[in-house]
Parts: structure tokens; sequence; C-alpha cells
């Protein structure tokens, strides 16, 4: 039995059919098509937003329409559903004439015969273009970062996910994650401020966008991270060259209002396989940037499986590290150094050492990474001048003479000028004598592009008070100049030069030469690494000022170094072994 509005919808379209007709022309897009998709009707409002004539469409299926946006599962669940019998709802995206997309929200009924057989289909639809275009921008606002346009941390997610899923088809094409980050960005915030910071972001950004093209995802993940999800453009060329051309866009200068500043990057990339995981791929592109920072930085790692075993040793060192500052397993060690004329103690190098609960006692390169990681070095470094002002006190109780403490500054960097004040305000709030300080440093950290700030840091720290020597010298290639530029008080042969020196002339007159080279220079002279009565007795005949190694004494605790201080006139002849 029909229900009554349906008897009334009847009535009233029997009496003004044509009118009915109108009404749905004027709001809905209707086509009708036979069993097979074949359209055999369209309303003018069809014609008008496909921009076909009926005489184009009618006897076509909708394949004319094709825009490309939705795959074939979309369309075979569409057809499962209507040959069922039921009712389909959804948007779809069509092609114009012309070329262009429009989308409209679709219902499509099954049309039956007397039978009850699917003759075929009635599809009424209206537009939705401005809709869904709304929607999609604002999809896209979600996963774009606001300062560089890039994709956020956000869309990157979204795009790794599709790379994977593109990973586990048959076939796939060759895709690598790519991440870095920035290596000076700090600097330029803490000098030029944050508005230039977000300037080298954007400027960062737009090369990338240039560099890369709009085929693949490139995202700011947040502060100074960005990461790159290579696919396209590995088909143009080798990701060793891409990565490559990343580093030098990288260090080329940016110009700023205030200033011209230079950053590098270190730079971490790993395939992506149908074996990787969203975490797995993040974490080993992390473990290849890391290993680019522990080289140095300014270049590029690919992640192997022994990087990840190397990082998973660092972060378990750092783990014992943390405990071990607090269970004050860390101690400062100080090796003797002695007046080659005088036969005193008149200096000693001051070294970290670590009494590991299960390795023993570790010298400091056994726990490098400690020296590494920002947060633990500025602790040790505090440490380090809480050891010297209670060692000095200890000393003076003891009735020891004035000690110099040799400090190595290639563990300071002189660049991280914040931790650096820091570190130089404690020995001065202690009432610590900055000359009872010798800094070395080496040639490392006088080279390269930020030389210069290098050089006027030392020049700072020797206005300031302390003394500087030249460390390693003659185991690289330190230029003479620099001997003469640096406010240098003291000259360090490297250990090298020492070997065979008792046996070989050639030997012995290198290092004559290299200690005439430095009284050349007015600077004092220590010889390194002497380990035997023999190279002691030469080294001091070649005339050097100070002597330093194992023959002197290995590095001792300080309470230590008070029982080899106060022998009376050290007698290298009479050495007792320490």
């Amino acid at each position: 039995m029909s229900a009554p509005h349906d008897n009334r919808l009847r009535a009233l379209t029997h009496e003004d059919a044509d009118f009915w007709a109108d009404v749905v022309d004027n709001v809905l897009i209707v086509a009708i098509t036979d069993r097979k998709g074949v359209i055999t009707y369209v309303n003018d409002k069809f014609c008008e937003i496909s921009q076909y004539s009926r005489e184009e469409l009618l006897g076509h299926t909708h394949r004319i329409l094709n825009s490309g946006e939705h795959g074939k599962a979309f369309f075979r669940e569409m057809y499962q559903t209507l040959f069922s019998g039921r009712t389909w709802y959804g948007n779809l995206c069509n092609r114009a004439k012309d070329g262009s997309h429009y989308w409209v929200a679709t219902t499509i009924m099954p049309h039956r015969n007397a039978k009850g057989e699917i003759t075929g289909f009635v599809a009424s639809r209206f537009e939705i273009t401005e809709l869904m275009n709304t929607k999609v921008r604002l999809k896209k606002q979600a996963a774009t970062d606001m300062l560089t346009g890039l994709l956020n941390r956000g869309g990157f997610n979204a795009s790794l996910v599709t790379a994977l899923e593109n990973a586990k088809r048959p076939h796939p094409e060759p895709q690598a994650l790519v991440m870095f980050d920035l290596d000076g960005f700090k600097p330029v915030n803490d000098i030029h401020g944050h508005h230039a910071g977000d300037e080298v972001l954007k400027v960062i950004a737009q090369r990338l966008i240039e560099l890369i093209g709009p085929d693949d995802a490139i995202s700011r993940l947040g502060g100074d991270e960005f990461a790159i999800i290579l696919r396209h453009s590995l088909k143009l060329m080798p990701l060793e060259t891409i990565l490559t051309k990343v580093q030098n866009l990288l260090e080329e200068p940016i110009m700023l209002e205030s200033a011209t500043v230079r950053i590098s990057g270190s730079i971490g990339a790993t395939p992506i396989t149908a074996a990787d995981t969203l975490e797995g791929l993040q974490k080993n592109a992390d473990v290849a940037v890391y290993a680019a920072k522990q080289s140095g930085g300014k270049q590029a790692r690919m992640f192997t499986p022994s990087l990840h075993k190397t990082t998973m040793e660092r972060a378990k060192i750092l783990t014992e590290a943390r405990k071990g500052v607090e269970l004050r397993q860390f101690e400062v060690y100080y090796q003797p150094i002695l007046n080659a004329r005088t036969g005193r103690i008149e200096q000693a190098e001051a070294l970290m050492r670590w009494h590991h609960p299960d390795r023993g006692l570790l010298s400091a390169g056994a726990f490098t990474d400690v020296f590494a990681d920002s947060a633990l070095a500025q602790i040790m470094e505090t440490h380090l001048v809480q050891s010297f002002h209670d060692d000095i006190q200890k000393w003076k109780e003891a009735g020891l003479p004035s000690l110099r403490l040799a400090v190595n500054l290639s563990h300071l960097d002189l660049l991280n000028l914040e931790q650096q004040i820091d570190l130089f305000s404690e020995i001065r709030e202690l009432n610590l004598e900055p000359s009872t300080f010798m800094l070395e440093v080496t040639e490392q950290m006088l080279q390269g592009r930020r030389a210069e700030k290098s050089r006027l840091r030392l020049r700072a720290l020797a206005e300031d008070g302390f003394g500087l020597a030249m460390d390693n010298f003659g185991y690289g290639t330190v230029r003479l100049s620099t001997l003469r530029e640096l406010p240098l008080q003291s000259l360090k042969l490297d250990r090298c030069l020492v070997r065979d020196i008792a046996t070989d002339a050639e030997a012995r007159n290198l290092l004559a030469a290299l200690i005439k080279l430095g009284h050349g220079y007015n600077l004092a002279v220590t010889v390194e690494g002497v380990e035997t009565q023999e190279e002691f007795d030469t080294v001091r005949a070649l005339g050097v000022d100070y002597v330093q190694g194992f023959f002197i004494s290995r590095a001792v605790s300080a309470t230590e170094l008070i029982r080899i201080t106060q022998r009376d006139a050290w007698n290298p002849t009479k050495k007792t072994t320490t």
C-alpha cells in the first residue's frame, strides 16, 4: 500500500509534470544511463557544467568525464553497491571539456523494470567545487609550515606514510629520506636576533624548493631541522649528487639586512624500503645525522647498521656518564710537567678521568662522546673549575709552590662563546687567577672559515691574563705566521717528534731545529711524550725548557701530585715510577 504522500506526489506530477521537471532541472544535474553505463539522457545543467553538448555525451559512458582523481577501487566499490540494488552516495571529481575539474555531490539510484530487473541508473548531482576547494586548502594549510611554506611535521609524516606504501608495491622506484639540521644557526639567532634566524630559514627553504622541485616532499620539522623525501629527483641524478648539492646550497652566504652569514649542515640519509617503519626510518636518518656531526659536520652520511651500533654504544655511554656525574665518578688528574733546568715540577696538565664501575679508570679518549653532548659538557666543565679551586687550595695547605695548570681547549668549543664566557667567569668567581692557567690550543681550532673568530677569542683570553700554548706542534701543518699572530707563551712539541731521537740523528736534528724555532719566537718549549731515560737526556741536552711524559709521571690525582712535587730537586736518574 502506498503512503499518502506518495499518492499526493503522483497527483501533483500528473497535473503539472513540466513544472516539476523544471524544478529538478534547475536544482540538480541529472543523467540517465543504461545498465552498461552508456548515457541515454542528460539535462541542460549537466551540459552546462561539463561544457559538453548533449550530442557529445549521449551514447558515451561517464569515462569522458574521468578526472583521474579516483582510483579503480573507488569505482569498483560504486558498481558493487549499484548492482546489488542499493543507492550509492558520494563526492565525485569530474573533468570538464576544457580540462578543468569540478566536484559534485552525487546520488545514483538503480532503475528497475516491471520485473524488478536493473535496467539502468539515474544520477542526480549538485556542484560542491568551492566547498571541496576550501576543504583542500584548509587541509594543505594544516600540513604547511607557515614560516617557510614547506610541509610541517604533520605533512612530513603523511608524505612518509605514502612513501612507505609506495615502497611496498611491486617493482617500487628508489626512494630516500634525507634529514639535516643547520650548523651555526644558533649564533645567528643569538647575535642578529630571531628575525634574522627566520630569514635564514626562509632562504634555505627557497633554495631547497629550487633544487628539489615540487614533485618531492620538502619539510621543516621545527626549529632548524629539515627533511626531504626523494623519489622523482632520484630519476634525474644520483643520491650522492643530490646530497652534495644540498650541502653546497646550505653553505652559500646568506645576505641579511645587518650582515652576511654563513652556515652549514650535518646531513643524514637512508633508503626507504618495504621492510622499514615510520619510526625506524626517522631513527636511521637521525643516526646518520649524528654520525655527520661527530665527523666534524659540513658533510653527509648514509645510514649503515654499524652506525646504529655506534649510536647505541654512545647512548649507553651518555646514560652511564649522567649517572657517573651524580655519583661523582669523574675526577681531575694532573700530569706533571718538569722544568728541565731546575728539575722541579712547575706545571701540570689537567686531564679528566672517569672511575667507571665496570671498566676501571678511563682516560678522556675513552669517553669523548661525553664532551660532544652539550648539556653534559657544561656540567663537566663546571666540575672541572670547582676541582681546580679545591685542588689548588689543597696544594697550598700542603705547602706546595704555585703550579701552573695546562688545560687543553680541544674539548671546549671556542666558538660556543656563551659557554666559554660562563666557564671563565666561574674561574674568576672562585678567585682563581687567570695567570694560573695555560690554555692549550690545537691547529684544528685555527683552521677553516671560522679561524678568525677563534683567533679573536684567544686574543681576548690572553688579554684577560690567561696563558696560551700551541699544542701538538709538529704533528700537523700549523703556519709559522700563527706563532707570531697569536699572543702565545709556550710551544708544545708533539710526541711523534720524540720517536727514535736516541738513535736517529735526523730525528734529533729536526727536534733541535724546532726547539730553536720556538725560542726564536720567545716561546718556552715543552716536549711531550718522553718515556725513557735516553729520550729525557737527549731532549734536555737539546735545550728544551719543559718535559712531559710517562718518564716523568703518568697523570695522577691531586693528592699524589703533592707527593711527587714535594721531592727535593727531582732527579731523573733516581726516578721512582709512579
